[in-house]
């Protein structure tokens, strides 16, 4: 989840009964390659060919780009090496989501030619990414481009970060605006009620769930049900949608919430990719 584009709403109708507040998220959508890669682990695999030095830098810079978007900076983008291929299969990328035990696996070769007339490298570029958790297919990428490296054709590695970095803003999330809604209780205990919509606020899921338990080990049974809906919509804004999933059963089974259906196609159609 990304940002919070809208202020606190005001809650001003006192009542025994529920009342909804609403935030409005980015989401985070398939990236432009149509590929759904958040919550997966990735791994880039390059070919031992004339040209790998050239991949392996290349596949550095497209790693950062990714680790930054999805992981937030953490160095979690395997790297990996092969023997050369004459073509890739699906047989091939099978093979090597096995080898790095990454759920999405990337493989990159380039192909550097002669110089031109003009001092320029022209470069042919392949990449074929197979996504284990979703459809069965290679799915390939290709792109040419020329070279112009600063200190002659035996420096390349700045030109390999670019053309890295290019290569991955394909694969970098897209976002969406959309509306979440969380209940509420102007009572005696609306402060910590209030607590927790205000840590949701700012994006501290966790710490807003740890707030909401308090109501569900108690109390009248609507409170205990709008509790657990809460704590099922905070950890589906985490991205953990089988504790979401688990939650909103509790929060059924306690109460005929109106929120619930909503937040229960929300979940399932995640669960389903």
């Amino acid at each position: 989840m990304k940002k919070l584009l809208f202020p606190l709403l005001a809650l001003l109708v006192l009542s025994c009964s529920p009342q909804v507040y609403t935030l409005h998220l980015d989401v985070r959508q398939p990236s432009q390659s149509g590929l759904d890669l958040a919550r997966k682990s990735m791994a880039i695999v390059t070919m031992e060919t004339p040209d790998s030095t050239f991949d392996r830098n290349a596949a550095s810079a497209m790693a950062r780009v990714l680790e930054q978007d999805y992981y937030g900076g953490e160095e979690l983008v395997g790297m990996y090496r092969v023997p050369a291929a004459d073509t890739v299969t699906l047989g091939l990328m099978h093979s090597l989501v096995m080898e790095t035990e990454a759920d999405v696996v990337f493989l990159l070769s380039s192909a550097i030619g002669m110089p031109d007339d003009k001092a320029r490298l022209p470069l042919k570029t392949s990449l074929n990414v197979y996504d284990s958790m979703g459809e069965d297919k290679v799915h390939g990428f290709k792109g040419s481009a020329f070279l112009v490296p600063k200190d002659g054709a035996s420096d390349l590695s700045d030109e390999a970060e670019k053309v890295g970095g290019r290569i991955a803003t394909r694969f970098l999330s897209t976002w969406k605006t959309e509306s979440f809604s969380l209940y509420y209780f102007d009572d005696l205990n609306s402060s910590s009620w209030e607590k927790g919509l205000r840590l949701a606020y700012e994006n501290k899921f966790g710490k807003a769930i740890d707030v909401w338990t308090q109501f569900v080990k108690g109390g009248p049974s609507i409170k205990r049900a709008a509790a657990s809906y809460n704590i099922a919509m905070a950890f589906y804004l985490l991205e953990d949608n089988e504790m979401a999933a688990k939650w909103l059963d509790m929060a059924d089974s306690l109460e005929n919430l109106s929120l619930s259906p909503g937040l229960r196609k929300r979940i399932n159609a995640r669960l389903e990719k």
